[in-house]
C-alpha cells in the first residue's frame, strides 16, 4: 500500500463488485484531499531553495501533511506547488492549505481560514509542536503548541499582519475579494446605500482601509467586526455604480470658490457614476490624447493653483462666452505678441487705473504713424510759449527738447512788446488791444496748475469730460480651510447595518 493511502471500509458490495452475497469488502482507496500546514515557502529568488537553474519553483511550499507526515522532521517534509498559477495567493508560514496529489506530486489550493482573520490565518507554533514529535496524537500537539502570539509569530521573512484590517460586510448576492493589507474588490449592489430600494449593480475597488474605521465603524470591537468601504476615508478607491448615492464629500467643499462657476452643481452623487478618490490621481497618455467629454459642465476646483503648461498652443473655443474672474489679479503674459480680436466691442473697465505701456502705442491703426496723439501738457506748454513769442521777447524762448519737459517760462505774464510787434509800410505798428487782452487771457488759462490742467486736458478719459461710473461686480470668494471630512455615514444602532 502506498504512503498516503488509507484503508476505507465500505458496506456490503453489490452488482459487479460483489464476490459473494455474504462477504464484506476491504480495499485500498487513495486519499484525494489532504490537509497541510505550510512551514516554508519560496516567494522569490532570495530563498535558499530557489532553483539556481531556471527559478521554476517560485510558489512552492513545504507542507506538513497531517495524515502523512505530521510528526516527521521538518527537513524531510515534501514540497507542494500551487495548483492555480495564473491567480496567485501564496500562503504564509503557519497557514493551513488543502492539497491534492496529482501524478505523484502534491499541489496546494487556497488557504483554509481557520482563524477567520483577513490579514492571516496562522496556526501559531503548531509546526514546532509537531516537529519530531514521538506521539502522533494531533489534538495533543495542537493543544500544547498554540502558545505564540500573532505579533511574535514568523509568517515569513518580513510580513507583519496589520491588526487594524477588518473584513468587509457582505450583502446578499455580493462577490468580494479581500487582500491581507486592507484592499478589496466588491462586485455588489446598491444595498450598500441605505436609501436604495433596489439591487443596482456596483463595483468598488479599495486599497488602504480608512483611518480608524475599525474603531468607529465596525459592527464589533474585535478582529472579526465588519466594516464598509468609506469613499472619503479609504486611502484610494474607485466606485463604479449604476444607480445609487455615493456618500462622497469633495475635499474643497469648505472653500468660497466651491461650485462658483458651475451652473448646475450636483446636490448628491447619484445615478450611474464612476468616482475616483485618492491623495494623488495621475493620468498619463504616452502616445496620443487624454479626452474628457460631458453632456453638461466640466468642472475643476482646487485649493491652490490650477495650471496648464504646454510646449505648443493653448486653445480656448466657446460657442457663447469666455469669462475670467479673480479676487486679485488676472495676468496675461506673452513673450511675443498678445492679440485680441473682437467681432463687436472690446470693453475694459477698472475702478482705478487703466495703463498702457509700450515703446509705441497705436490707436486706430496697426503700423501707420502719420497721426500720433498729442500730449495734453506738452501742447499747453507749446501754446504758452507761442503766446510768449507773440507778445514777449522771441530771443528769450528756449526750445522744448522732449514731451512734458518742464522748461521755465517768463514771469507772471509775457513782456509786452506790442508797440513794435508789426511792421507796416509806414513803420512799426501796434497790436489791437483786444488781441493783446485775449492772448493774455489764454496765457493765464494755460498756466493754471503748471499747465497740467489746461482746459483741453481731459481729467477723465479720451472721449468726454464726465466719466461714466465704472460698474464692476466684485468676486465674493472666501478663503477656505483644507479639512478632510471624516463623517460617519453608517449608524451602528440601525437594524440595516447590524449583522445577526
Amino acid at each position: 500500500m502506498a504512503s498516503g493511502d488509507r484503508i476505507v471500509y465500505r458496506g456490503r458490495p453489490t452488482g459487479d463488485m460483489a464476490i459473494s452475497g455474504n462477504t464484506e469488502s476491504a480495499r485500498s482507496i487513495q486519499e484525494s484531499v489532504y490537509e497541510g500546514l505550510v512551514v516554508d515557502i519560496i516567494v522569490d529568488h532570495t530563498h535558499p531553495e530557489y532553483s539556481p537553474k531556471d527559478g521554476y519553483n517560485v510558489g512552492a511550499a513545504k507542507v506538513r501533511i497531517f495524515s502523512v507526515s505530521h510528526t516527521v522532521d521538518q527537513e524531510l517534509l515534501p514540497w507542494a506547488d500551487p495548483i492555480d498559477f495564473e491567480v496567485q495567493q501564496l500562503p504564509l508560514i503557519g497557514e493551513l492549505v488543502i492539497l491534492q496529489k496529482i501524478r505523484g506530486n502534491f499541489f496546494y489550493g487556497r488557504r483554509v481560514p481557520l482563524a477567520h482573520r483577513v490579514p492571516e490565518n496562522g496556526m501559531l507554533k503548531l509546526n514546532d509542536a509537531l516537529n519530531k514529535r514521538l506521539t502522533n496524537t494531533l489534538a495533543a500537539a495542537v493543544a500544547s503548541g498554540d502558545e505564540l502570539s500573532v505579533e511574535r509569530h514568523q509568517f515569513g521573512k518580513y510580513f507583519k499582519p496589520d491588526s487594524r484590517v477588518r473584513p468587509l460586510k457582505h450583502f446578499e448576492g455580493d462577490v468580494i475579494f479581500q487582500g491581507r493589507m486592507g484592499h478589496s474588490i466588491r462586485f455588489g449592489s446598491s444595498q450598500i446605500d441605505p436609501s436604495s430600494k433596489g439591487l443596482a449593480p456596483n463595483i468598488i475597488l479599495r486599497t488602504g482601509q480608512g483611518k480608524d474605521l475599525e474603531k468607529t465603524d465596525a459592527t464589533k470591537q474585535s478582529p472579526f467586526g465588519l466594516i464598509l468601504e468609506d469613499v472619503n476615508k479609504d486611502a484610494s478607491s474607485i466606485w463604479m455604480t449604476s444607480d445609487q448615492v455615493i456618500p462622497f464629500e469633495p475635499i474643497t467643499i469648505n472653500i468660497g470658490a466651491f461650485y462658483r462657476s458651475i451652473q448646475n452643481p450636483p446636490q448628491k452623487f447619484d445615478k450611474a457614476t464612476i468616482l475616483l478618490n485618492s491623495d494623488r490621481i495621475v493620468l498619463d497618455s504616452k502616445l496620443t490624447h487624454i479626452m474628457m467629454f460631458a453632456n453638461e459642465e466640466i468642472y475643476l476646483n482646487s485649493f491652490k493653483n490650477t495650471s496648464i503648461d504646454t510646449d505648443s498652443n493653448i486653445i480656448l473655443t466657446a460657442f457663447v462666452d469666455i469669462i475670467q474672474k479673480a479676487t486679485n489679479n488676472i495676468q496675461d503674459i506673452a513673450d511675443k505678441d498678445h492679440i485680441i480680436n473682437a467681432g463687436n466691442d472690446i470693453l475694459s473697465i477698472s475702478i482705478k487705473k487703466t495703463s498702457f505701456l509700450a515703446d509705441k502705442i497705436y490707436v486706430g491703426s496697426v503700423e501707420n504713424e502719420d497721426e500720433p496723439l498729442v500730449g495734453g501738457t506738452s501742447i499747453a506748454i507749446f501754446l504758452a510759449r507761442l503766446i510768449e513769442a507773440l507778445m514777449g521777447v522771441p530771443t528769450g524762448i528756449r526750445a522744448q527738447t522732449q514731451a512734458n519737459s518742464r522748461i521755465t517760462l517768463s514771469g507772471g505774464k509775457p513782456a509786452i512788446a506790442s508797440n513794435f510787434h508789426v511792421i507796416t509800410p509806414t513803420g512799426p505798428g501796434k497790436l489791437n488791444p483786444a488781441i493783446e487782452t485775449a492772448l493774455l487771457t489764454l496765457y493765464n488759462e494755460l498756466k493754471t496748475g503748471t499747465f497740467k490742467k489746461a482746459p483741453f486736458n481731459s481729467e477723465d478719459n479720451y472721449v468726454m469730460l464726465q466719466n461714466e461710473e465704472p460698474k464692476i461686480e466684485l468676486n465674493e470668494f472666501e478663503q477656505g480651510q483644507q479639512v478632510k471630512t471624516e463623517n460617519n455615514k453608517w449608524i451602528l444602532s440601525e437594524s440595516y447595518y447590524k449583522v445577526t
